[in-house]
């Protein structure tokens, strides 16, 4: 069976870059019968190996085909065509969203569904309406006519089956793995004038749904309480400017210079040692399918708190610490016993530098071309 796979528009900033990155890493490896043809552009055709694997054929596209509208234009109306003339018999898009005519091309089209927000926090989305919801619309068109969904947890596929009504039988929960930059050694990309000691981190993207003035409230009890001197770094993808603003203003008033610091636009090779230094990292999500961050600090021997909410609890199991992201106090409580209950924080570190070892990129595609395959 010769099968495609759609990578154009992946956003070099986001969860996409690593999710197609270490795919294409990991598939590279995989043995195939017969020809794959894997679409991408030609700015992210530099990050990845394209002669590892004979069977595995790289289409490069012009760039603009990032942009939402242009993308959605190729994919719809341009690429079923191309798909014909190579005599693809399968589809596989790894991005939310696909062709929602490709059956009339007798075409099978699988799809992977890496995030439910556009059906739980809509009005909460960051950027323009309009696109917004086109992007839901064709998502919510994707997910229905695809002839198999792939989805990141039991979480995220039980929540879409009630959400929209689907089939559960033709929804998979395959796990993502922990991305491979954070298990090779010698990842020792400091942060220029960073002082590595007394902080904990968080890394977010500002959206109202990540609940970041909760967290800050939390620590700001930490600190009244206890008489704790920390530093709170968050590492911060802007996406709301104007929640950007609100949680500035926070800051500005309840805490002093320097106790919190925003780093923006961090490559991600500085997040080794910024994990590895912490004294613990914590993550406020109402709303995750999955939530990769919490294993990446794990990787690195980083206590973890997570919210309770959604995807976490699965993901995370006993190999973290949970809070309830409404209520500051019991942020601000699992906060201090991570940093002065020694014998606690012992187990937590020892259970999740066994965890974190199962979530494996090759076990993500193996389990992803079996689905696709059968």
């Amino acid at each position: 069976m010769i099968l495609a796979i759609d990578m154009v528009g992946t956003n070099l900033g986001s969860g996409t870059k690593t999710y197609n990155y270490n795919f294409c890493d990991s598939l590279n490896k995989f043995n195939f019968k017969d020809t794959v043809y894997i679409f991408i552009t030609k700015d992210y055709s530099k990050f990845i190996s394209m002669d590892y694997n004979k069977n595995v054929k790289y289409i490069v596209k012009p760039n603009f085909l990032n942009y939402i509208l242009l993308r959605i234009f190729w994919m719809q109306f341009i690429l079923p065509f191309e798909l014909k003339l190579l005599k693809v018999h399968q589809l596989f898009s790894p991005m939310n969203i696909g062709p929602v005519f490709l059956k009339l091309f007798n075409i099978k089209f699988s799809l992977a569904l890496h995030s439910n927000l556009p059906w739980i926090y809509f009005s909460k989305m960051p950027g323009n309406f309009i696109r917004n919801l086109l992007t839901k619309f064709i998502m919510e068109i994707s997910v229905k006519v695809c002839d198999k969904l792939i989805v990141d947890s039991e979480f995220a596929k039980n929540e879409i089956v009630q959400l929209l009504n689907l089939n559960k039988n033709k929804i998979y929960p395959v796990y993502l793995g922990v991305d491979k930059k954070y298990l090779s050694k010698g990842n020792d990309f400091f942060i220029k004038n960073f002082d590595y000691k007394d902080y904990f981190v968080s890394v977010l993207s500002c959206v109202r749904y990540h609940n970041i003035i909760n967290l800050l409230k939390g620590f700001q009890l930490l600190k009244l309480e206890h008489n704790i001197n920390l530093k709170f770094i968050i590492v911060l993808q802007i996406l709301d400017k104007n929640y950007y603003e609100d949680i500035k203003k926070f800051v500005f008033k309840n805490f002093k210079n320097n106790e919190v610091i925003f780093l923006h636009d961090l490559e991600s090779k500085y997040l080794v040692n910024l994990y590895k230094n912490a004294k613990f990292y914590i993550f406020s999500s109402y709303c995750e399918v999955f939530g990769l961050t919490s294993l990446e600090a794990m990787s690195q021997g980083c206590p973890v708190l997570v919210s309770n909410r959604s995807a976490l609890p699965e993901i995370n199991s006993n190999a973290a610490d949970y809070f309830n992201p409404d209520d500051e106090n019991e942020i601000k409580d699992v906060m201090n016993k991570i940093l002065n209950d020694s014998v606690h924080r012992e187990e937590i570190l020892q259970k999740a530098n066994k965890y974190f070892r199962k979530f494996d990129w090759n076990k993500t595609v193996n389990e992803t071309m079996r689905v696709l395959l059968s």
